[in-house]
């Protein structure tokens, strides 16, 4: 199931204009390119930024995510004809086969129980290759980043250019 955020066509139009800076993307770029890997499922695609990035590369890309909004805005981008997107979770893959599968930090933080990190590991290696690979990050716990999780350290609005206020 989608988190509203990501559901709703609005916020999925501005989660991009919000991030700008995805340097974060660059470690499973060189991955990908490290491992010599010719495909790629990007579990929890969201708005297809790294999926579109692989594609670009000339990387096959499948592009899983279960927010209707933030794949039709993936589809929107550069290279996302590139793409082939799919609207769910890991566990509504057909069978493919992929070098690679990776998970962003803003993806393996949104699996709160062990059933559901099981689950969807266990779609990640069925669709894995022999010798493939699992690529995802998780939040350091030591940092206690969720301390500042808060309304007061959080909230703020900001006037997004053809969208408003938000």
């Amino acid at each position: 199931m989608a988190d509203d955020a990501y559901e709703n066509p609005r916020l999925a139009a501005i989660y991009d204009l919000s991030d700008p800076d995805r340097s974060d993307l660059d470690a499973y770029t060189s991955m990908v390119q490290e491992f010599g890997a010719r495909s790629v499922l990007d579990i929890g695609c969201g708005t297809g930024t790294l999926a579109c990035r692989l594609a670009a590369q000339g990387i096959e890309v499948i592009g899983v995510d279960p927010a209707v909004a933030s794949l039709k805005v993936a589809q929107t981008k550069p290279w996302a004809d590139r793409v082939r997107w799919i609207h769910g979770t890991a566990q509504d893959l057909p069978a493919v086969t992929v070098d690679v599968v990776t998970m962003t930090a803003n993806v393996a933080q949104v699996f709160l129980t062990d059933d559901e990190w099981q689950e969807t590991l266990r779609a990640a290696r069925a669709v894995l290759r022999p010798g493939g690979r699992l690529v995802f990050e998780t939040r350091n716990p030591e940092a206690q980043a969720w301390l500042t999780w808060n309304r007061e350290n959080t909230y703020h609005r900001t006037d997004f250019p053809k969208v408003g206020v938000v």
